[in-house]
């Protein structure tokens, strides 16, 4: 059936266009969705392998330096902070104070190690279904941290 996304009825779905329709939308915003949307479509259509599974996986929650949770949280705290966004100036000074709190508390909150560990989990999962194995360590779960984040380090779409 020609225009039927295997999105459709989805969670996903529903979230996704949450956050691209309506005129309060940031278009940087409707760029993350659009994304989004992207990824989730090439898994449904079977353009990604597991290792392109395993690296999206890190790399949206599998490594509080390098993943898109930590982007997030950062800049929450970019956007309540004063001295980075300017609409902030005007506020009285005890009310920017606690504006610029709330967003380190959660830029903290999304660096939380324990967020990451369903995330790793996946991965570790992965790798160890790649290489035929059953058992995944805590050793392995390290290991392939420290794998995703050198490779997230190389990659040439990443800013140095």
């Amino acid at each position: 059936m020609p225009g039927v996304s295997p999105l459709d009825g989805t969670e996903l779905v529903n979230l996704l266009a949450d956050l691209t329709t309506g005129s309060n939308i940031h278009p940087g915003i409707h760029l993350i969705a659009v994304g989004a949307r992207a990824i989730a479509e090439d898994a449904a259509a079977g353009k990604l392998d597991v290792p392109a599974t395993q690296l999206l996986q890190a790399q949206l929650c599998g490594d509080a330096d390098v993943d898109v949770v930590a982007l997030i949280g950062a800049l929450q705290a970019w956007l309540a902070s004063p001295v980075t966004n300017a609409a902030l100036h005007g506020l009285p000074e005890e009310l920017q104070k606690t504006v610029q709190h709330q967003g380190e508390l959660a830029d903290y909150g999304l660096r939380d190690p324990d967020l990451r560990e369903p995330g790793a989990r996946v991965c570790a999962a992965l790798d160890q279904a790649e290489r035929g194995c059953t058992d995944v360590t805590d050793e392995k779960r390290k290991e392939l941290k420290a794998k995703v984040k050198k490779a997230n380090d190389q990659s040439i779409n990443r800013p140095k």
